[in-house]
């Protein structure tokens, strides 16, 4: 897979070299339309640089962050190729390095690098991939989607890195072939990935990382049965070894299995469905449908990151526009309940729904209110996770997640003043959500999060600046441990020289505490300012200085973070259209 990586990014460049030039192939419906090819994108660097001190301790660390686009166009074949590359050090255990091109020619669209695809939600769902992808939409009733590419690098067990978690490299490959014809279509999808077992040295057995191989088939249909009344289902079978050293069972026949020679069936390997159908009825202002979904227990497919099994429900679902579109209401409520095989000890049957309710009685008030208790997930960082990082690069090391199980929101904002020269804004967000907190292994957590921020935002135009002033608070309960963080900030923002230079200011402090004890107050100054000329080069420089005090602690930490960077925009070719009618 070392050799797969390297042809990739052999080949983007190679991709880059070959879009520079002409390309002298014709398309007679566009003959006398476009004299020349066009050749545009941008590329950009971006240097950060850190010191932290402590007591008598100081440590630096250095970062260069680099990325690009590059997009040809001519005779309707469209080439975009972008890369990112970090030599990030720190928390990163490696490069972040992506790059991929993605062209695509009226109907057809292809990927070859870093992409990600969508087949179902049951088989390919959104998982990164290194590899090639095409996506194929004719004129008439056909169209095609498939892929081949590594999902996962190998990343053997290293006993100084214990925060690193092991994984095999798995490769996955998948094909997705259908007729449509208006709202009716047919779809076929089959997905396979597996591990290779020699891709890394044994990991300690008490970390339960085995490799696994996965096989799943689905069966996607939508029909029109009446004017508006549109009925929506999809059947997948999945076959997922959690073990493929174990030996082979050809114990059972069934036309849904897989045959040997493209999957064996061993002793590690299960057999699970899922089914998902909808029926809606729908007109300009309403709509009305009927839903229903099962999930079977450890039902799992590889080309997804997250997934929620053994669950069955039932639900009705509706929508309403009101009032001339002032009040917009929508709801989907019903009965699931899991443990579906009797697996479980305990049955679980519980009512189930989701609802949004949003209100513009005038142009001044706008306020949207909704609530679910179906599981879905979220990104688990919290509003000061963004107010206290360090460096930009932050937001790009994580991978963790919550699933949520109930999530209350309410979001209001409402318009103080406003004319052309001077606009006062109010706004407030509240957010509840249950959840089971993942961080990328098999544990999870049970906790309770809330989330609150009001804010008053002041808009002067003839000045161009702009300043706002929130107060955030953040709360999770986890298990026995409450951990709080609330804090005031404000921002001013001013644009000079003719608007081509934007500056900014920002103050924020906050304090965390965990029951009744403070674990730490943190002091934010941040200014930042991004510089235009001519609309191609762009320059941005921000400087961050943050305190950081432990109560009972003599010892103050401090972070300063200087970072600059570059973008230039171009175009090596520009259209030259024909006067031609």
């Amino acid at each position: 897979m070392k050799l797969f990586s390297k042809i990739s990014v052999t080949l983007s460049f190679a991709l880059i070299a070959v879009s520079t030039c002409y390309v002298h192939s014709q398309d007679i419906e566009q003959i006398g339309k476009q004299k020349r090819p066009t050749i545009g994108g941008y590329v950009s660097a971006n240097q950060i640089l850190t010191f932290a001190h402590a007591d008598t301790i100081t440590n630096s660390d250095y970062t260069g962050y680099y990325s690009g686009s590059l997009n040809f166009t001519y005779l309707g074949v469209n080439i975009p190729l972008t890369f990112v590359y970090a030599n990030r050090m720190g928390n990163f255990s490696y490069p972040f390095n992506q790059f991929g091109i993605h062209p695509s020619y009226k109907w057809v669209r292809t990927h070859i690098g870093y992409a990600s695809m969508n087949f179902s939600p049951y088989t390919l769902n959104g998982h990164l991939f290194c590899g090639i992808g095409a996506e194929i939409d004719p004129p008439g009733i056909v169209r095609a989607s498939l892929m081949f590419g590594r999902l996962r690098k190998a990343i053997e067990y290293d006993t100084s890195r214990p925060q690193q978690i092991p994984s095999y490299s798995r490769v996955g490959y998948g094909i997705k072939v259908g007729v449509v014809n208006n709202q009716d279509y047919l779809d076929l999808i089959m997905f396979r990935s597996g591990d290779r077992a020699s891709s890394i040295d044994s990991v300690p057995v008490a970390l339960q990382i085995l490799p696994e191989e996965n096989t799943v088939m689905s069966i996607m249909a939508g029909k029109s049965i009446a004017k508006n009344l549109v009925f929506t289902t999809e059947y997948a079978s999945s076959y997922l070894t959690t073990d493929t050293r174990n030996s082979s069972d050809s114990s059972g026949k069934s036309i849904l299995k897989p045959p040997t020679w493209f999957m064996p069936i061993r002793t590690t390997t299960i057999h699970r469905k899922a089914i998902k159908a909808n029926v809606t009825y729908s007109r300009e202002k309403f709509s009305v449908g009927l839903g229903y979904e099962r999930v079977d227990p450890e039902y799992r497919t590889l080309g997804s990151y997250y997934f929620t099994n053994n669950t069955e429900n039932a639900t009705v679902n509706f929508s309403v526009n009101m009032l001339k579109n002032k009040l917009n209401l929508s709801a989907n409520t019903g009965i699931q309940r899991d443990n579906i095989q009797n697996s479980k000890l305990n049955n679980n049957t519980r009512f189930v729904g989701s609802g949004n309710i949003n209100i513009v009685p005038g142009e001044k008030l706008n306020v949207n209110m909704s609530y679910s208790n179906f599981t879905s997930y979220t990104n688990v960082r919290s509003s000061f996770d963004y107010i206290n990082q360090s460096t930009p690069l932050e937001t790009l090391d994580t991978l963790n997640y919550r699933q949520i199980s109930s999530n209350y929101n309410l979001n209001t904002s409402y318009v103080l003043s406003g004319n052309k020269d001077r606009r006062q804004t109010l706004s407030l967000n509240l957010t509840y959500q249950s959840s089971n907190e993942s961080t990328g292994t098999d544990s999870t957590n049970s906790s309770d999060f809330y989330n609150a921020s009001a804010s008053h935002i002041l808009s002067l135009t003839p000045q161009n600046l702009s300043i706002s002033s929130s107060i955030n608070f953040n709360r999770n309960n986890l298990a026995e441990i409450n951990t709080t963080t609330w804090g005031p900030s404000i921002n001013i923002s001013k644009l000079l020289l003719d608007k081509t230079l934007r500056t900014s200011l920002n103050f924020a402090f906050n304090t965390s505490r965990t029951g009744t004890v403070t674990n730490s107050n943190v002091f934010n100054i941040r200014a930042g300012s991004a510089y235009t000329i001519k609309k191609q080069h762009n320059f941005n420089l921000s400087l961050l200085f943050q305190t950081r005090k432990k109560p009972g602690q003599d010892i103050t930490y401090t972070n300063s973070t200087i970072s600059f960077g570059y973008a230039y925009n171009f175009n090596i070719i520009k259209p030259k259209e024909s006067s031609k009618p």
